[in-house]
């Protein structure tokens, strides 16, 4: 190359770009934080986070195209001396921020930015309405920077930091609403529910360190069979354990009221915890299933147990629901559920991710796209929806195109996986036939149903929404979509892992494909020639369901809902205002001191000297 060319080194590319990854949405968020009030200004600015993220994943990728073994981008943070006699791996703490970047962790982090641009976009013109446009970005913002950390995370310690931190952030995005009591209560499940699984995931995660001392993941799992005293118990306590924290994330059952029960809120808040939760259990299971495998079978068929029960369920319950986001919802569960349960096969756990993943984008554009529906319509009731084909045609086709991503891509996974048992066929054919019939029942409600006239509503009056709340979601769809066909290809399963994947027969992927068409040919069918029959079915399925589960509704509602809502209000009249108060006074006050008449040389001096100080107490190794 010339003299003055342009280089491309990688290790360099890696070394700068990795940390714009989640640095990016971060400082991003605290600039809208500190200075933004405006809805425009805060839209506007929110589009940079993802932007420089992309950009960061963009570089780190093209660096490590080539490679097969994955880069970690590691900074310590603390180490700290914990004792002087025992265990040498008990002296001391060491933490470490880590961003790893490898095939499948790109794929990842791409799926992550592709839903953040989409929720944004959509949000431009359907978060209008929004209380407060600041925060509501804001939060957005914060939650793609800590699903980013969770993603590349290497350190359990520093998985858990981002976890807690999308935890809250979803929380509040769901409490946007504070005006709405609907939206208020199911807000505070959103808090509860998932808080009590975040707990068994810190526990876990304590367990862990308990026995073996250490918390990175490559560190941690050479440990599993070597070390004395740690018995398999103990490592089978802690696999469930974590697996207790992804499944209330994602809302496996009996947790997925704190999403099913979220109708209230925003579409957008709503799409962003539905696909968030689907990317963060991907990456938390692709990070932990080795413990799950060290212990042996055990843990493996509690996670197919509970994703198996959690597909039927689910899909049940979006039969039985009369309103449109809470049946999207349920089915997306259920599908996701379908998904986890690929994870229970070890070799498959590449296919099983970049499938969640895809789920999840799916899940996203279904939301979105139901949200408009509703919105353009004047109701989430299916059954007072309809010519949605003619007078909302692009969300109404985004539907059937987000149902290929939620449905293609976990047939041509299982027809491309090992032999399986008997129930395991019988379960993933169940499970995909009741969710395509779930969601092509939306669809054909919404879409091709008669608009009934109602009191204050004509339907003439339906307006096409705005190109910003169509588009997105649809070209979302068709990316899961695209995402999920790619997964019938052993050259880019090969590149995700560098394992070694048989090509699917494809007589196998049209008979696994066989089910979800039954599916759409059963809500066809239903709607064409029985629809009051279906309607008359839903209602009866649902009087079914609601009192199968009145016997335990009461106590769990009393033993369990009610304690939960009093600590989430606790939190936030104690926690949540108190906090923002504070953080309200500190602004004002630092405001009014920035506006007394200060000698600038001084000032620079004292501040120089702080940021010294600050830096040599925080550097590696002065607490050794």
């Amino acid at each position: 190359m010339a003299p003055g060319g342009f280089h491309f080194d990688p290790a360099t590319t890696l070394g700068w770009s990795v940390p714009m990854i989640v640095l990016g949405p971060l400082l991003v968020f605290l600039m809208i934080a500190v200075g933004v009030r405006g809805r425009r200004a805060a839209a506007n600015l929110a589009l940079l986070a993802p932007l420089v993220s992309l950009v960061g994943v963009l570089l780190a990728g093209a660096a490590g195209f080539r490679q097969t073994a994955p880069h970690d981008g590691s900074y310590q943070w603390l180490n700290v001396a914990t004792a002087f006699s025992g265990p040498s791996q008990f002296q001391n703490y060491v933490f470490d921020v880590g961003i790893r970047v490898s095939h499948l962790t790109v794929v990842l982090l791409l799926a992550t930015l592709a839903a953040s641009f989409a929720i944004l976009a959509w949000s431009r013109a359907g978060a209008r309405g929004e209380p407060s446009a600041a925060r509501y970005y804001g939060l957005l913002t914060l939650l793609l920077g800590a699903t980013l950390g969770v993603i590349g995370s290497t350190d359990l310690a520093e998985l858990f930091v981002f976890w807690m931190i999308a935890g809250v952030a979803i929380y509040l995005l769901l409490s946007n609403s504070w005006a709405d009591e609907a939206a208020t209560r199911a807000a505070r499940l959103a808090l509860a529910l998932p808080a009590l699984a975040d707990m068994a995931l810190l526990a876990g995660i304590g367990l862990l360190y308990s026995r073996y001392g250490q918390l990175n993941l490559d560190h941690l799992i050479p440990l599993l069979t070597k070390t004395q005293g740690a018995g398999p118990k103990a490592l089978m306590a802690a696999a469930l354990l974590l697996f207790a924290g992804a499944a209330g994330r994602i809302g496996l059952f009996p947790l997925q009221g704190w999403l099913t029960r979220a109708e209230a809120v925003s579409s957008g808040a709503l799409a962003a915890a539905e696909g968030f939760s689907s990317l963060l259990v991907a990456a938390l299971l692709v990070k932990v299933l080795p413990l799950f495998v060290a212990f042996g079978r055990t843990p493996l068929e509690v996670v197919a147990t509970v994703a198996a029960v959690s597909a039927l369920v689910l899909a049940l319950v979006a039969l039985t629901s009369p309103e449109a986001r809470r049946a999207v919802t349920a089915a997306g569960i259920a599908l996701s559920a379908l998904a986890i349960l690929a994870f229970a096969h070890p070799f498959e756990v590449a296919p099983a991710a970049v499938l969640l993943a895809a789920v999840g984008l799916a899940r996203v554009a279904a939301v979105l796209a139901t949200g408009t529906l509703a919105a353009g319509m004047r109701t989430p009731l299916l059954a007072e929806m309809g010519e949605g084909f003619r007078r909302l045609r692009v969300s109404t086709l985004t539907l059937p195109a987000a149902a290929v991503g939620l449905l293609a891509g976990i047939g041509i996974v299982v027809a491309g996986g090992v032999s399986l048992s008997w129930w395991w066929v019988a379960i993933f054919a169940a499970g995909l036939a009741l969710g395509s019939l779930a969601l092509f029942r939306v669809y054909f409600s919404a879409g091709h149903a008669l608009l009934p006239r109602r009191r204050g509503f004509d339907p003439n009056r339906v307006r096409p929404a705005p190109a910003a709340m169509t588009r997105a979601p649809l070209l979302l769809a068709l990316l899961a979509g695209a995402l999920a066909l790619a997964l019938a290809s052993p050259r880019w399963l090969n590149f995700l892992d560098h394992r070694t994947h048989p090509t699917p027969s494809p007589e196998l992927v049209l008979a696994w494909l066989a089910a979800p068409v039954a599916g759409l040919l059963l809500a066809a069918v239903l709607y064409r020639f029985a629809a009051g029959a279906g309607r008359r079915l839903s209602a009866g399925g649902a009087a079914l369901w609601s009192a199968t589960l009145g016997l335990g509704r009461a106590t769990v509602q009393r033993r369990v809902v009610e304690p939960s809502l009093e600590l989430a209000e606790l939190g936030e009249e104690r926690g949540l205002r108190g906090g923002e108060a504070w953080i309200g006074r500190l602004v004002t006050d630092s405001s009014r001191l920035l506006a007394l008449p200060a000698p600038v040389l001084p000032l620079l001096v004292a501040v120089a000297v702080l940021v010294a100080v600050a830096a040599a107490l925080l550097a590696p190794g002065v607490y050794r």
